[in-house]
């Protein structure tokens, strides 16, 4: 069993020293690029994964890889506040809506 935990902390130790000097995270051939935070991984290691926590095809650590490019990924953007909210809430009808006083005088008296 230890020569299993040895083997996780050498891979666990190989991809946080591949982010170690800032870098972003892809998940294989995606075009979406992440804002990399450190997650929990087997025997309790430490492996950098997408900050937004997206999945990234079960525990396979080759599945992502660093990238130089800016992120992209809304959540990840959304979660370091480095991107405006906008409140993107659809309306039910269109127009505007009653004011609150004319609603209140269409209810019928009980």
């Amino acid at each position: 069993m230890t020569d299993v935990r040895e083997a996780l902390a050498v891979i666990a130790a190989a991809a946080r020293a591949a982010y170690a000097d800032g870098a972003h995270l892809r998940v294989r051939s995606s075009g979406i690029v992440h804002q990399v935070a450190m997650t929990r991984w087997l025997a309790g290691e430490l492996m950098p994964g997408p900050a937004c926590m997206v999945g990234v095809s079960g525990w396979d650590p080759g599945a992502a890889h660093p990238d130089r490019g800016e992120v992209t990924c809304r959540r990840c953007l959304k979660l370091t506040r480095r991107e405006p909210v906008v409140d993107q809430q659809l309306r039910l009808f269109d127009g505007p809506g009653p004011e609150p006083e004319e609603k209140a005088e269409q209810l019928p008296a009980w």
